[in-house]
């Protein structure tokens, strides 16, 4: 496993769902989730393999992502290429680019699930109350991209964490599928 440089990391840039992120080196940033304490030595496994599946059912959507140590090993971390634009939201799926870029990631996402894997968390915390999916991000040149690669999935967390993701994600799973169904409602008006 590679490790992060402490001197690299940069100011703190975004607060996702369950990490921060901060600016990492010059043209990328560093992901900290605030529940890798919960978790240990055994996250950075099931992280790697999240990341994987992911990237079989989305292949270049996901963002390319290096999962990565401390120092003293008793942290992992996300490092990413920094890009910019915003959140995917129903607006975007007027351009046509979006929307054939939307469909791939739509037909990743069920074969995920008929796959038999858990469902990967596409709205975020930003994207449960505003109808965006704010871990979709829509580049300045119009890319899709997966910027987090959560799978919804109880039985791979800690212990200790799964009554409260029992709770949270049993509310999200519903806003999620929601939300799908409107951007997919919206697709149907440009078509």
């Amino acid at each position: 496993m590679d490790f992060y440089d402490k001197k690299k990391v940069g100011k703190l840039i975004a607060w996702g769902g369950d990490h921060f992120v901060h600016d990492y080196d010059t043209d990328k940033v560093i992901k900290f989730s605030f529940l890798d304490f919960f978790l240990g030595q055994k996250a950075r496994g099931e992280e790697m393999a999240e990341y994987y599946i992911c990237k079989k059912f989305f292949g270049e959507y996901v963002l390319a992502t290096t999962i990565v140590a401390s120092p003293n090993k008793k942290r992992i971390a996300f490092i990413q290429p920094k890009v910019t634009g915003h959140f995917l939201s129903l607006q975007d799926l007027k351009h046509e680019v979006v929307r054939k870029q939307f469909k791939e990631i739509m037909d990743g996402y069920f074969a995920l699930i008929r796959a038999g894997n858990s469902p990967i968390d596409l709205i975020g915390r930003a994207g449960a109350f505003s109808k965006r999916m704010s871990n979709i991000f829509v580049t300045d040149d119009y890319k899709l991209v997966i910027v987090e690669i959560t799978l919804l999935d109880i039985t791979t967390q800690s212990v200790l964490l799964q009554p409260f993701l029992f709770v949270i994600w049993g509310l999200a799973i519903p806003c999620q599928n929601y939300i799908i169904e409107s951007f997919l409602s919206e697709m149907v008006k440009y078509e």
